[in-house]
């Protein structure tokens, strides 16, 4: 039976930081929703790791969130097998939140 999720990380980092790691042989990432809360633009990073911490794909590079906005990395589902991980750092620490919605299956 699917579980969904949703988890919130305030103040991301600008150092690389797992945000998810998959236990489910099928993980369905829902979106990455990046808020920006500082009264300047950054830049957000996010990449897929695989069990390993080899970078499998960068999911978004230096994207850059306008003041007071929010983007979401993902255009569609991304699918992450057992292991995998998801990892995002800001070009300025603490300038966004991040909300992660997933269903693990």
């Amino acid at each position: 039976m699917a579980t969904f999720f949703s988890r919130s990380t305030k103040n991301v980092s600008d150092v690389n930081t797992t945000i998810y790691t998959s236990t489910s042989d099928s993980t369905i990432i829902l979106s990455i929703l990046v808020a920006n809360t500082s009264t300047n633009a950054t830049d957000i990073n996010c990449s897929l790791l695989d069990d390993s911490d080899v970078v499998k794909s960068e999911i978004a590079n230096t994207i850059t969130v306008p003041i007071s906005s929010n983007v979401d990395l993902i255009g569609n589902k991304l699918i992450l097998s057992s292991g995998n991980k998801l990892r995002i750092s800001t070009s300025t620490s603490g300038s966004c939140d991040l909300t992660l919605s997933f269903v693990e299956v």
